[in-house]
């Protein structure tokens, strides 16, 4: 059978140029579009110089080759497989989300029907051989105006992994450049602006960092909620000052700060022996009333902190 067929009157279509004869129902990418032939388009109609074929790109109801294996539940997503020319419900980085099942199936059926709209596969914007050339503006600008009352996220990217051994996972935000930059150049950047009244009743923060461990003992790994990484190729330079975090405080009314603000706040980490924070006892060879532990290279050390800014 073809691996779609139309079965209702509600669709939408292209006028595209095969590169080939095609048969009716075979899906095809046609440059940023996924859909299938209504008719067929063949070598005899190329001989007589037809360039054009209607192609499917959202159908009401579609009949489509499913693969056997698994079993859909009406309202799954539903992917194109090309290399079977079939569609599934199972996922993968070389399948194409192509619409919903529109009626559950058995896990034996090689048939489904689905609800097809190509509006899922991945958005390419320029390319590293040929990318957007920019003067001026953006290349995407998004304004938002939101008056729930509750968790506010108006842009959520979740990637969940299932490759044992993968890397990455991040949503990667990247900045080149071979000449000499003005006064500020950032890769990412969060700002949160209070204005004039507005305000939080728990913490406001421009950038969180949260990490939830593994509710099991893993066999190894670091884990830490921020990871900053300074990299220093050959014949590298310092220019004026270099560090692993510069931290400012600016703004006509600063100095309020700099009489009542703390230079960072730890919270959690009640005093333990040994710990991460631990209470000591203050003696004439030890002047510290507490310490925290640090790892340098894998050796521990300890920072000394004093309550009273007393340090004899």
């Amino acid at each position: 059978m073809a691996e779609a067929e139309l079965t209702a009157r509600s669709y939408e279509q292209l006028e595209v140029t095969p590169g080939g004869a095609r048969v009716v129902g075979q899906m095809e990418l046609f440059q940023q579009t996924h859909g299938f032939y209504l008719t067929a388009f063949t070598a005899a109609m190329i001989t007589e110089g037809e360039t054009l074929a209607t192609a499917i790109t959202h159908g009401e109801t579609v009949k489509v080759t499913k693969a056997a294996g698994s079993a859909w539940v009406a309202g799954a997503w539903i992917y194109w497989n090309e290399s079977g020319d079939e569609f599934t419900d199972v996922p993968a980085s070389d399948r194409f989300c192509v619409g919903k099942a529109q009626r559950a199936a058995t896990s034996a059926a090689v048939v489904g029907f689905i609800t097809f709209q190509d509006n899922m596969h991945p958005i390419q914007l320029g390319t590293t051989a040929a990318p957007i050339a920019l003067a001026a503006g953006r290349v995407v600008d998004i304004h938002v105006t939101h008056s729930e009352v509750g968790n506010v996220e108006p842009f959520v990217l979740e990637t969940i992994m299932t490759g044992v051994g993968a890397t990455g996972a991040r949503a990667k935000f990247q900045v080149k450049t071979n000449v000499v930059l003005g006064g500020w150049a950032n890769a990412l950047k969060g700002i949160m602006d209070f204005q004039t009244n507005g305000a939080v009743s728990g913490l406001g923060s421009a950038v969180v960092a949260e990490l939830t461990l593994p509710g099991s003992s893993p066999a190894g790994g670091n884990y830490a909620p921020l990871e900053v990484e300074l990299n220093v190729p050959a014949s590298a330079g310092l220019g004026t000052k270099t560090s692993f975090i510069h931290l400012s405080a600016q703004g006509t009314d600063v100095s309020t700060f700099q009489t009542s603000g703390y230079l960072m706040s730890i919270n959690g980490v009640a005093t333990q022996t040994g710990g991460v924070f631990e209470e000591v006892t203050v003696t004439a060879a030890q002047v510290f009333d507490a310490v925290l532990k640090i790892s340098v290279d894998g050796v521990n050390y300890f920072i000394g902190l004093c309550d009273d800014k007393s340090f004899t």
